[in-house]
C-alpha cells in the first residue's frame, strides 16, 4: 500500500524518529486550486472563500438562503469537499485568522446571518458557535438544516474505548525516549492489536500502513526500523494535531472526517519499538509531517499522569 504521506517515524518505548520534509501549503490565504480541492501533493487544507480561497463547485451556497439579519436558519451543516476542513473567522471576513475549524457534514447552532465580505458573488455569512466561541462561516460552505447539532468538540481524551484501562510506561520528559521534540508524548502499555480511537473529533491528514506481517520491522526493532513504523495523523478544530505511532493496522483513509471516540487503528509495535505499545503526541499545525514538535497535553478525563500510572478512558460516547 501506498503511504498518504511519505515520511520517517517515531519515537516511543524506544523508538527514534526521522522525517522526510513533506510539502504543504498553508491555509486558505495560499490556496490557489479553483475547485477547493485537496492540493496537488495530496495535502489537507482548509477553506472559506474569499479571493485566494477557493469554494467548491459542489458546495455552492444553498438556493435563496435566510435572508440577511435573520435567525430563520437555526442550524448550518458545514458542506465541503472530502479531505478539507472550514475555517471559522472571528468576523464576516477571510482577513482575519481563524479562531478554529470544522469539517464536512457538521451542524452548527446560528446566532445570526450578516453581510460581510463578499465571497464569488455571496455576502452572507453565518454566526456560529464552536468550541472557541462565536466566529463565522461562509454561506456557500454550509446550508440550513434540521438535522441534530453536532457534540460539543472539546478537549483531549485518551486514545482508548470507553471505560478501558491502560498503564502509562513513558511520560513527557521520559529519559528513553521522551526528550526534545517528542518531550511531551505518552506512551501506554498494552497488549498487540489494542484498539486505539480518536481523542477528539477530527480530520485524517496522513496515514502509513506499509508494515505487514513478515517485514523486518513489524515486530519491532532497532534504530534502522525508524522508518517503517505505521501511524495516522488527525487534525483538529483547534488547529492542532495528534499523532498514533506503531500501529499494527489503520483503519482509516485520508480525507475521513472522525467523530471523538471513533475506531482508526489497532495498536502494535512496528518500527524503532521495544514491544507492543501506543505511542500518542499532541502536536502544533503540523497535518502531514510525523516528526513534529509535541505540546503539552490535559487529557480531559485524568489530567497529566506520570509514568506508572493506570488510567481510565472516558472517551465515551
Amino acid at each position: 500500500m501506498l503511504l498518504s504521506v511519505l515520511a520517517l517515524a517515531l519515537a516511543s518505548a524506544g523508538c527514534e524518529e526521522t522525517a522526510l520534509e513533506s510539502r504543504r501549503r498553508d491555509g486558505a490565504a495560499s490556496m490557489e486550486t479553483p475547485d477547493a480541492a485537496p492540493m496537488d501533493d495530496g495535502a489537507i487544507g482548509p477553506v472559506d472563500g474569499g479571493s485566494s480561497d477557493a469554494g467548491s463547485p459542489d458546495a455552492g451556497s444553498p438556493d435563496g438562503g435566510p435572508p440577511v439579519g435573520t435567525t430563520d436558519c437555526a442550524r448550518v451543516q458545514v458542506r465541503v469537499m472530502p479531505g478539507l476542513f472550514l475555517n471559522v473567522r472571528p468576523d464576516a471576513t477571510t482577513s482575519m485568522e481563524p479562531i478554529g475549524r470544522v469539517f464536512d457534514g457538521m451542524v452548527l447552532e446560528v446566532s445570526d446571518v450578516v453581510s460581510g465580505e463578499t465571497v464569488g458573488t455571496s455576502d452572507r455569512w453565518y454566526q456560529v458557535r464552536v468550541a472557541a466561541g462565536e466566529g463565522y462561516v461562509h454561506a456557500d460552505y454550509a446550508e440550513c438544516t434540521t438535522e441534530p447539532l453536532s457534540p460539543p468538540d472539546l478537549g483531549y481524551y485518551l486514545p482508548f474505548a470507553c471505560g478501558f484501562s491502560a498503564r502509562v510506561t513513558q511520560a513527557p520528559g521520559g529519559s528513553l525516549s521522551h526528550t526534545g521534540r517528542t518531550m511531551y508524548a505518552y506512551d501506554f502499555g498494552v497488549a498487540l492489536n489494542t484498539p486505539v480511537h480518536a481523542m477528539r473529533a477530527g480530520l485524517v491528514t496522513a496515514i502509513r500502513a506499509d508494515t505487514r506481517p513478515g517485514d523486518d520491522c513489524y515486530d519491532g526493532g532497532g534504530s534502522t526500523c525508524g522508518p517503517y513504523a505505521n501511524w495516522i495523523i488527525l487534525q483538529h478544530a483547534d488547529g492542532n494535531t495528534t499523532a498514533y505511532k506503531h500501529l499494527n493496522a489503520v483503519d482509516v483513509a485520508v480525507g475521513q472526517a472522525v467523530a471523538r471516540g471513533q475506531l482508526i487503528g489497532h495498536s502494535g509495535s512496528t518500527g524503532y519499538s521495544t514491544g507492543p505499545h501506543l505511542h500518542q503526541e499532541l502536536r502544533g499545525d503540523c497535518p502531514t509531517e510525523i516528526y513534529c514538535q509535541t505540546i503539552q497535553l490535559t487529557f480531559s478525563e485524568v489530567g497529566r499522569p506520570t509514568a506508572g500510572d493506570t488510567v481510565t478512558s472516558g472517551n465515551c460516547p
